[in-house]
C-alpha cells in the first residue's frame, strides 16, 4: 500500500512537471513570435518615416526585394528598389488635401547572363519606359508593385511586371520578353470585363 502511494505520489509529480514543461514552452514560443512580431512592425515603421523637403509630410517606402536564381543556361539577378522619385495620392476623404499619402516610387534593376555571356547588366526598368502604354496624365500615380520571372525558353526570358496606385489594386499588367540579344519587347496584357 505504501509503494502504490509513492508510485503514484512519483506519477502525479511526473506530470506535474511535463505539464510545467509544457507551459513554458507554450509560453516561449509565444513569447518569441510577439517579438518577431513586434520586430517586423518597427522595421515597417522604420521605413515609413523618411521626412519629405518640408518636414510635415513622410514618404512611404517598400521593402527592397532581390531575386538571383539560375534556370537552365541563364543566370538572372533582379533587384526591385526605391528611386527617387516620389508619388503623391489625393484620396477623398476630407477634400483639402491633408490626406494625401506620399510613396517612394520603384524601379528594378535586371541583370540576366547566359552561359556566361552578358545578356542585360544592371538594365533599369522604370515607369518612363512604359510611358506609351499608361496615360501620360496618370503615369505619376503609378509604381512598381510586382514583378517576377514568368518562364524560360532557349531563346527568351518572360517576365510579368504591374505598375498600380500605391496601396490600390488600380493596376496595368505587361508582359516583358527578353531576347538572347538583349531586346526587350512589352506586351501589355488588357483584362476583359466580363457580364456578370
Amino acid at each position: 500500500m505504501i509503494m502504490r502511494k509513492k508510485i503514484d505520489y512519483l506519477f502525479i509529480l511526473f506530470l506535474s512537471i511535463l505539464l510545467l514543461s509544457c507551459n513554458n514552452s507554450k509560453s516561449h514560443l509565444q513569447q518569441s513570435t510577439n517579438d518577431s512580431i513586434k520586430a517586423s512592425n518597427n522595421n515597417r515603421n522604420d521605413t515609413i518615416v523618411t521626412s519629405l523637403k518640408n518636414n510635415k509630410s513622410k514618404i512611404y517606402h517598400f521593402d527592397t526585394v532581390e531575386a538571383d536564381t539560375i534556370i537552365g543556361d541563364y543566370h538572372i539577378f533582379y533587384k526591385i528598389q526605391d528611386d527617387n522619385q516620389v508619388i503623391a495620392t489625393y484620396p477623398i476623404i476630407d477634400g483639402k488635401g491633408q490626406d494625401t499619402a506620399y510613396y517612394a516610387n520603384r524601379e528594378v534593376v535586371l541583370t540576366i547572363s547566359k552561359e556566361g555571356k552578358s545578356i542585360l547588366l544592371n538594365r533599369k526598368i522604370k515607369r518612363k519606359d512604359f510611358s506609351s502604354y499608361i496615360p501620360k496624365n496618370e503615369i505619376s500615380k503609378y509604381c512598381i508593385s510586382y514583378f517576377r520571372i514568368v518562364s524560360v525558353n532557349p531563346n527568351e526570358i518572360k517576365l510579368s511586371i504591374s505598375f498600380c496606385v500605391p496601396d490600390t489594386d488600380v493596376c496595368y499588367w505587361f508582359e516583358l520578353y527578353i531576347t538572347n540579344d538583349g531586346k526587350i519587347t512589352i506586351k501589355e496584357i488588357v483584362e476583359e470585363e466580363s457580364d456578370m
